[in-house]
This record gives C-alpha cells, sequence and structure tokens, in this order.
C-alpha cells in the first residue's frame, strides 16, 4: 500500500523508502492501518535504536519485523519530511545562493548595454534564465548533503558538466537512483553516498553491465552505510577504475581477498570498523597498487606477518608507502618490529595504541624510527638523517646488553630476533656498542620482576601504588604525578622520597633527568607528592 505525503507532484512513499523525521532517519518496513486508530501510518525501523519503541508488534499484533529488536516505531505520513529529487535539491540549493560579487557585476553589464542602447527602461527578457543556465552549467563540484533527495531527477539538464558530487546523508533506498545520477553526469570523479543506507538488490552481472556509467569514478566514499566487506566487494563491480575507496565506520570485520574488482585501487579507507584481527587485513596484501591504507579507529591487538627472524621483507602490500594505526589496540613492541617487513613503508601514522603508554612520546617515537629502516614520517613529521642515527644508537644501548646475553642461548636468540628484527642490521652498521654505554640488565629477571611497586601520596591523602621500572626518569614521573594529584593545577610538582633508613627524612628527587635507581628507589617506597 502506498501513501502519499502531499501534492501528486511528490514522491510517493513505499515499503522499503528510506524517510526522516526531525533528524532520525528510519527505513519503511509498513504502510497501512493500524487497529484502534484512524487513517494511514507508517511502520518504520530506525536507524537510531532509541527513536525505536518495539519489533513492529503493536497490541498484540505483528505489523512488520526489526532486524534489530526494539528499533520500530508507528509514524503518520505528515511526520516525515518531504522527498526531493537530486536536480531539485541542486536548483534550491544553488539557485537561491549568488555571489554578491557576481549579482552586482551582472548588474553593472546590463546596465552599461541600456546606456549603450540608450534604452535605460528595457527589460532585459530572458536574461534571468540565460544567467541561471550558465551559473548551472558552470558547476564542477556539488554538493547537497542532508536535502532529502531520494530521487535523481533531470540532473543532465541543469548541470551536466559536475566532476564531484556529495549525496551524504540523504534518502536513497538503493543503488538504482546513484546509477542514473551518475549516468547523467559522464566526467564524474568523484561522489560521496556515505550516511545513505542502500540496498544492494541486484545481481553482481547486472552491475558489472552498469558499471558504464561510472566509467571516470576516481574516488568514492560510502562511510557509514551499514556494510560488511562483502558488501563493498558486490559493489565494486560497478567501479571498475576507482583509485579511493572511503569506507569508514561500516560493519566489517571479516575481509576476504578482492580477486577480481578494486584492482586499480591506490587508497583504502577503513577507519572505524571492528576490525580485531591483522590477519583480515592481509586478505589486501595483493592488492598490487594500494599505496595508502588507513585503520584508525579499530581494534587491531597486534601485528604479524610470519615467524622468521631478521627483517626479511614480505610478498604483501609490496607499493603499500602510508599506513594509518592510530587509536588501536597494539599492545606489543614486535608489532611495530613487523611493520620493517613491509617493502615500501615510508609514511606512519602511530599515535594512542596501549604500548605508547610504556613511553612518553619522545623515547616511543625514537623506538618505532628505530624498529622500521624504510619510514621517513612519522605521525606527520620528517625524519632527518641525524634524528635516525640518534633513535637508532639510542636503541641499541637501550637493548645492547639483552642482546649480548641472547647470544649464548639458541632460544634467547630467536625470541630477540623476532622482537627486534633490525637489530643484526644495526649491528652491522654501527658496531657493538661499548659495554659502558650499555642500559644495564639484570639477569633471568621478566619484567613484572623488575618493576618496583612504589606508593604515591599527596598532602591531601590521596594514596596510589604504582609500579614503575628502576630505570624510569623522574621527568616522566612528574608527568604521570601532575595527572593523577593536580586537579586542575597547572603547575608540575615535586617529588620527595621517604627515607626509612634515615627515620622518615625526605628526599627530594631534584634532577628529573636521572632515573629512579639513582636515587636509590626500593620496591615498597613512599614518594611524596607536592605543589607547592
Amino acid at each position: 500500500m502506498d501513501s502519499h505525503n502531499g501534492d501528486e507532484d511528490e514522491i510517493q512513499v513505499t515499503i522499503g523508502s528510506r524517510i526522516k523525521s526531525n533528524d532520525d532517519f528510519g527505513t519503511v518496513k509498513y504502510i497501512g492501518d493500524v487497529q484502534g486508530y484512524k487513517g494511514t501510518w507508517y511502520g518504520v525501523e530506525w536507524d537510531n535504536i532509541e527513536r525505536g519503541k518495539h519489533d513492529g508488534c503493536a497490541d498484540g499484533i505483528q505489523y512488520f519485523k526489526t532486524t534489530i529488536p526494539g528499533a520500530g516505531s508507528f509514524i503518520r505520513p505528515n511526520k516525515t519530511s518531504p522527498m526531493k529529487t537530486c536536480s531539485e535539491a541542486i536548483r534550491k540549493y544553488y539557485g537561491d545562493r549568488e555571489d554578491e560579487t557576481v549579482a552586482a557585476h551582472r548588474r553593472t553589464v546590463i546596465n552599461e548595454w541600456k546606456r549603450e542602447m540608450g534604452a535605460p527602461f528595457i527589460e532585459m527578457v530572458g536574461f534571468e534564465k540565460i544567467h541561471q543556465k550558465q551559473k548551472f552549467d558552470r558547476l564542477l563540484e556539488v554538493c547537497v548533503h542532508d536535502q532529502n533527495v531520494a530521487k535523481a531527477g533531470d540532473v543532465a539538464a541543469l548541470c551536466p558538466n559536475v566532476r564531484s558530487l556529495d549525496v551524504s546523508q540523504n534518502l536513497f533506498s538503493n543503488w538504482r537512483e546513484v546509477i542514473n545520477i551518475s549516468a547523467q553526469l559522464p566526467d564524474l570523479h568523484e561522489l560521496d553516498v556515505s550516511k545513505n543506507r542502500m540496498a544492494i538488490d541486484m545481481p553482481e552481472d547486472t552491475m558489472f553491465q552498469l558499471s558504464t556509467n561510472f566509467a571516470n569514478l576516481k574516488k568514492l566514499n560510502i562511510s557509514v552505510c551499514d556494510y560488511e566487506w562483502s558488501d563493498v566487494l558486490a559493489l565494486s563491480h560497478l567501479w571498475p577504475n576507482v583509485n579511493e575507496v572511503i569506507t569508514a565506520y561500516n560493519r566489517i570485520k571479516n575481509i576476504s581477498p578482492p580477486d577480481v574488482t578494486m584492482n586499480s585501487l591506490t587508497i583504502l579507507r577503513l577507519d572505524g570498523n571492528p576490525i580485531d584481527s591483522w590477519f583480515e587485513i592481509l586478505n589486501l596484501g595483493k592488492l598490487k597498487n594500494l599505496r595508502v591504507l588507513s585503520l584508525n579507529d579499530c581494534f587491531i591487538k597486534n601485528i604479524s606477518f610470519n615467524n622468521d627472524q631478521g627483517n626479511a621483507k614480505v610478498d604483501v602490500f609490496e607499493n603499500l608507502e602510508v599506513l594509518f594505526l592510530n587509536r588501536n589496540s597494539i599492545c606489543d613492541w614486535r608489532s611495530v618490529s613487523e611493520l620493517e617487513k613491509l617493502k615500501n613503508l615510508k609514511k606512519l601514522y602511530f599515535l594512542k595504541n596501549p604500548i605508547q603508554d610504556s613511553e612518553d612520546y619522545d623515547t616511543g617515537s625514537q623506538l618505532i624510527i628505530a624498529k622500521i629502516g624504510t619510514l621517513q614520517e612519522l605521525n606527520g613529521s620528517i625524519i632527518t638523517r641525524e634524528l635516525r642515527r640518534g633513535a637508532e644508537y639510542d636503541y641499541m644501548k637501550r637493548y645492547g646488553a639483552e642482546w649480548k646475553l641472547a647470544q649464548n642461548d639458541v632460544n634467547s636468540k630467536h625470541k630477540f630476533d623476532l622482537e627486534h628484527c633490525r637489530f643484526q642490521e644495526l649491528i652491522d652498521k654501527y658496531g657493538i656498542p661499548d659495554d659502558s654505554l650499555l642500559v644495564k640488565q639484570q639477569k633471568n629477571m621478566t619484567l613484572t620482576s623488575q618493576l618496583l611497586e612504589v606508593t604515591l601520596q599527596d598532602e591531601n591523602g590521596k594514596v596510589l601504588k604504582k609500579k614503575f621500572p628502576s630505570t624510569m626518569a623522574v621527568q616522566k614521573l612528574v608527568t604521570l604525578a601532575q595527572r593523577l594529584f593536580s586537579k586542575g593545577c597547572s603547575r608540575h610538582p615535586s617529588l620527595y622520597l621517604l627515607d626509612d633508613k634515615m627515620k622518615g627524612a625526605e628526599i627530594e628527587l631534584d634532577n628529573v633527568m636521572k632515573d629512579l635507581a639513582y636515587f636509590s628507589v626500593k620496591n615498597g617506597d613512599a614518594i611524596i607528592v607536592r605543589f607547592r
């Protein structure tokens, strides 16, 4: 059953239509009567589950079923926003907006013509229409975001030269109308259809036949469309020559190799998807032209290519140059070492991963630079020759003693080489550091056993127990204490070690460049935090 929203010219709502009510979007699952109420109702499954009230059941009658429990409700047709065609939205949005400079220039030109013709009162019949047509013809970039667009309309007659089109967050219910729009824009290079929930209701063979309508498309944004990877693969038959695909914040978790399509892809952005395994990412490794891969805000815990020792390069992601891994769940430095196995990685963005909590930013950056020899930029900063040399040499001093110990045991050596893929390369490059420069490490001790449990307490009685390595710089502890105890105070605190042997005497940790071992901080000691 169909229902009209008003005038006969308005687009009709049918089962499967996308609708908008206030700021909420939903899909129509039912149109008709509801027992006990007069008139026609829409049964809607809302994108935002909080707008829903039930599963499509009212007073014991099941009118429709929602895919997500509790996401459904009924709504009157007059509570929905009228739908538009794309051409109507463009005409309204761009026709109502005219640059004042252009308008002033146009008035000046008309007045000059009138003076030259000696007819100051003549009307320029048809000039407005000509001007409007020329204005739309000049449009190369069009944005009709959130304009309730549901159909294509006659876009070709209005603005046939558009190269970039943004129709994000509208009311398309499937890809047919988007294909219709693209068919009218032969020079379309960039398309943004994000935040539309469009059903895929065509077989792959049909999409392949329709791909001629996207022959020139180079960049596509299908973020927040509620797609899984299988949906993206199916749709990829429509875009034979696409270079960049943005499919962020969808439901992509499992990834299968794109064996047939995506061969021209150079940039792929998968940010915000619930991908938690690097092995899923490896299924993209045969994309020969892929140069940029963005995996920000995913749930990747570790990175591993193989268990080979050393830094032998792998035969996946052979041309990958830029990798984004901000805000994942990576919690071991070996994962960073594994990235050294990529042949051409030049730029890495690696921020706010759990492993970085163990180091300050500069130290963490040095470790990353030392572990990945091909990097030219880290988090947007250029890695100079001097910076790399310093990072690599400090890395060797930090782990040199451990490396020497590992040479005496086959298993220890194997484990060390997996953790520090480049270390032998650095030994060959710089030589073995002198023992006096190496960070001393105790034998046969686990990381946990090397930590000191220290009690931090302020003058207000707040007490916290924390574990730190004895090699931790006092500066890092000052920064941590400020965060834990400041309560908005911007001053750096002073730290005082309570010495039990001196009957509670306080020893100020006054050299922030020294480590805790320098001040003989022991397991079980207490440190006072003062902000004065």
